[in-house]
């Protein structure tokens, strides 16, 4: 309980709020938000693999040339992705597809070969054949698929917010009680 108190109540109330306008701008326009997420991502590379650039160049030690090149190729993957979000969300939707299709079969397998001696027969049954249909709709479908995976985000971004926000009602609790500031030595 100790790192609960000594945790910022305003900051976990500031990632709920985050979490939440997230949240209502992929409900609003789920296509647009994948597009924005993969756009983000981009820019994200870029800007590790700037600093990865810089970091390398100013030390020049050891294998500063492998960080440099490391920095290269995060900013030459960040500018194609910002240049092309739409095919950079729908290949990754893809390769997710692809992944959970191959997921499914080998489940499948595993069901059709082991079924006598495993212990939950139909749970992997059920989830071999939901991976197949899920990873199909992925791959021959990727951008609709990507608007669905983009709404699960968007589910998972309300439960972040939610969680964020009872934290933050933990913390205040705990400190109201008398836990104090960095105290709390008696919670546990």
């Amino acid at each position: 309980m100790n790192t609960l108190i000594n945790k910022s109540p305003g900051m976990e109330v500031l990632k709920g709020l985050i979490g939440l306008a997230v949240a209502v701008i992929i409900f609003l326009n789920p296509a647009d938000a994948l597009v924005a997420i993969a756009t983000y991502l981009g820019a994200v590379a870029i800007i590790v693999g700037i600093g990865i650039i810089i970091m390398a160049l100013y030390r020049k030690s050891g294998f500063w040339q492998l960080f440099f090149g490391q920095g290269i190729i995060y900013a030459i993957i960040g500018l194609l992705i910002i240049t092309y979000p739409k095919l950079t969300a729908s290949l990754l939707i893809f390769l997710t597809g692809l992944f959970i299709t191959i997921l499914g079969i080998i489940q499948l397998s595993a069901w059709m070969r082991l079924r006598e001696v495993m212990p939950a027969r139909p749970l992997t049954l059920f989830t071999g054949i939901i991976s197949i249909l899920v990873g199909g709709t992925l791959l021959f479908n990727p951008f609709e698929g990507a608007v669905i995976a983009t709404v699960i985000m968007g589910i998972y971004a309300v439960l972040y917010a939610s969680t964020r926000f009872y934290t933050a009602y933990e913390i205040f609790r705990t400190r109201k009680r008398g836990g104090g500031e960095g105290g709390g030595e008696g919670e546990g």
